[in-house]
């Protein structure tokens, strides 16, 4: 990609066009409409399969029975689901209408669902029967809610069947979009990761959407040219209720690209589903990938079908990018950076390998600087420093908090990301850590992600996440939660031995090392520290 740096500052490419009329519901519509007969999406558990113009017809079905129930634009509808065909004509029906999209991830506790509730006040919901009874529970009692859309065939709890909503058959060629204002209209609220702490309901705009389908088109196209390859499938395993999975989805759908999706993560089902489609292209996250170079199930399968697999969510190690490289025959897995509140894709690397364990340069039309987080200077190549981002792609705010909103831009409009990398002289990006989880030692800031990949090189473990421990005397200590390769046995003080060989003496896991089943995750990937932390405390208060 064609960046240029200017006062220490990385520019990216010139911004690519997007449709005149700023309406992304305006946009999937006629997407949807050209790509008539083809097929759409494949449910990879029941091999059932809808087109183009299925989704469309039942979209267009849908937005005229929620008009009737009474949504008008602006009015927010929640949706809270698994992967299935439903949520896909649910959003597009929802946003047709002009109405704002707010998604709730499928495992919120009822205090998080209420706490989203309580931002977004939804009009209507939409509900999976596996998260139906919380949706019901937590909504009883709020006076803003009026009905609840159930998919499904049985009444698990009191609500609308969906089923019966899509079956009035509505002219597509006399169905007529709620005109919207782009720029300013939000077109959905996708929920912060909520790794520290309570989601946010961060707004995205029309034009948000319609920018970063923009950039996915140029990405996929810049690479299929270098790589001299088509990209006809793609699998999709991401939960669309994240921002992740839900706009990368859509843009790749928009492209006429076949998307086979998984309801769940199962080891032999990911990846005979590779086998059996012959995906061309998946996004993944870091134990997706960690998965693809340890363990033992994969090399059984054939998976060099795979010529675009893109990671993001957190860092991912060069050691284990070039593993699964080396171990299944895929390409060079790409690695990407983004987050919520600036639409998702902030840096795609878009080489061919030569720049390992990078997530890229800017996106078009974006501008990052790396501020000093003492004195905030801007940095030059290769100094550590927060990441802010100017871009098109930058949230219109989070829903209800205009304190929040206000605190993470800067007055010249960049956006405080909350991650410490740095970039090199051709500026390409790398990330470091979290700000608020890098662990301080003697004054001496360490990263857990550079522990964690360090521990992932090790063949006898499978899985780690890395916190500090509270030290009176030195602030914190390093701690290594580890899960071993099946069969392995290894001592927590070979763990500790072999980091310490390996790293300057303020990053040795001075706070030790403890042996878990598993690594708390939320549904992107990411591990959530707290859940860690928690543990740890349990485990030292256990002690006393």
């Amino acid at each position: 990609m064609a960046v240029f740096k200017h006062n220490n500052i990385v520019y990216g490419p010139e911004e690519r066009p997007i449709p005149a009329h700023l309406s992304f519901g305006q946009f999937v519509f006629d997407k949807l409409k050209n790509a008539g007969d083809n097929i759409a999406q494949i449910c990879a558990e029941t091999g059932e399969s809808v087109t183009y113009r299925t989704i469309l017809q039942n979209s267009v079905n849908l937005a005229v029975a929620l008009q009737k129930l009474g949504l008008k634009k602006g009015d927010v509808v929640a949706l809270s689901s698994e992967n299935r065909f439903e949520f896909t004509v649910a959003s597009l029906a929802i946003i047709y209408c002009g109405g704002v999209l707010s998604t709730l991830n499928v495992t919120y506790s009822s205090g998080e669902i209420s706490h989203i509730f309580g931002i977004t006040k939804p009009k209507f919901i939409f509900t999976s029967p596996i998260t139906a009874q919380n949706m019901y529970d937590c909504s009883q009692d709020l006076p803003h809610v009026e009905k609840i859309i159930l998919f499904g065939e049985y009444d698990v709890i009191p609500a609308i069947f969906y089923n019966d909503l899509v079956k009035k058959h509505v002219n597509v060629d006399d169905f007529e979009l709620v005109d919207v204002n782009g720029v300013d209209d939000t077109v959905a609220v996708m929920c912060s990761s909520g790794t520290t702490g309570l989601p946010k309901g961060v707004m995205l705009t029309h034009v948000n959407f319609l920018t970063l389908c923009a950039h996915m088109k140029y990405y996929l196209e810049t690479s299929q040219e270098r790589k001299n390859h088509k990209v006809l499938s793609g699998l999709s395993l991401i939960p669309w209720f994240h921002a992740y999975g839900f706009i990368t989805s859509f843009a790749v759908m928009c492209l006429n690209i076949k998307i086979v999706f998984l309801v769940r993560f199962d080891e032999e089902q990911f990846l005979e589903t590779i086998q059996k489609y012959k995906i061309n292209m998946t996004t993944i996250v870091p134990p997706l990938a960690v998965f693809l170079a340890k363990h033992p199930l994969v090399p059984k399968y054939d998976l060099t079908s795979l010529n675009e697999v893109w990671c993001g969510a957190a860092p991912l190690s060069k050691e284990i990018q070039a593993a699964v490289s080396k171990r299944t025959g895929i390409g060079f897995i790409r690695q990407g950076y983004g987050l919520t509140e600036v639409t998702m894709a902030c840096c795609v690397d878009l080489t061919n390998g030569e720049k390992m364990g990078s997530c890229g340069t800017p996106a078009p039309g974006m501008r990052i600087k790396v501020l000093d987080t003492e004195t905030n200077a801007k940095l030059g190549p290769g100094k550590e420093g927060e990441i802010w981002i100017k871009s098109p792609l930058g949230m219109k705010g989070y829903m209800g908090d205009k304190a929040s909103s206000d605190a993470l831009v800067d007055k010249e409009g960049y956006i405080r990301t909350g991650d410490i990398g740095y970039y090199d002289d051709e500026g390409y990006f790398y990330i470091v850590d979290r700000l608020k989880e890098l662990i301080k030692y003697k004054g001496f800031q360490v990263a857990p992600a550079e522990l964690e990949a360090l521990l992932l090189r090790h063949a006898g473990v499978a899985d780690c996440g890395v916190v500090g421990r509270p030290d009176e005397a030195v602030g914190e200590l390093p701690v290594a939660f580890v899960v071993l390769q099946p069969g392995v046995e290894l001592s927590a003080d070979e763990i500790v031995a072999y980091v310490a060989s390996k790293v300057s003496p303020a990053k040795h896991l001075r706070g030790g090392v403890i042996f878990v089943e598993e690594i708390p995750k939320n549904p992107s990937g990411k591990i959530l520290r707290r859940e860690l932390r928690k543990m740890l405390s349990i485990k030292l208060n256990s002690k006393l």
